[in-house]
């Protein structure tokens, strides 16, 4: 199922806001044992930079085209 721009915008704010902070963002969180994981600032530069990846392609700005050639074919 595609995701829209807005919650993919909400997702990259949230990382971005976690950047500017230098604070913990919560990557995992355990109920019983009472864990809690966060993310380290170069998980959440590759995620952010994965985030813009999607928000251009679900807004148009960066379609992902694929060519190539087929052989074989008759």
């Amino acid at each position: 199922m595609g995701r829209t721009a807005s919650s993919i915008q909400v997702q990259i704010a949230a990382v971005e806001a976690f950047i500017a902070s230098g604070g913990g963002l919560t990557k995992s969180v355990s109920a019983n044992g009472v864990s809690q994981q966060t993310m380290s600032m170069d998980e959440a530069t590759a995620l952010l930079n994965k985030l813009y990846a999607q928000l251009g392609r679900a807004d148009g700005t960066s379609p992902m085209i694929a060519r190539g050639v087929t052989l074989g074919l008759r």
